[in-house]
């Protein structure tokens, strides 16, 4: 990958982070961590999401791809939400 794509993918990435984070704490109100770790904690969750899914080998529909992003997503969100209702518990 050139030094312009590598920027470029890193752009989309910290927009989409920040996307979501402010969306998220926007749902998630009072038990939110802020924009930035919102993003942060859906990023990491995201990541290992995708990682497990592709280690466990499933492949469901036609374009896995797209089926591996939803995962990563959910897996994201679970992630947020589980240490936001662990913060709301402790």
């Amino acid at each position: 990958m050139s030094t312009p794509q590598l920027v470029i993918f890193l752009a989309i990435v910290a927009v989409g982070v920040l996307l979501f984070g402010w969306i998220s704490d926007m749902l998630l109100r009072d038990g939110a961590f802020g924009i930035i770790l919102n993003g942060l904690m859906i990023l990491a969750g995201a990541i290992g999401g995708a990682l497990l899914w592709r280690k466990l080998g499933y492949t469901i529909g036609h374009n896995p791809a797209l089926i591996a992003s939803f995962v990563a997503l959910g897996a994201g969100l679970a992630t947020l939400v589980a240490l936001s209702a662990l913060r709301r518990w402790l």
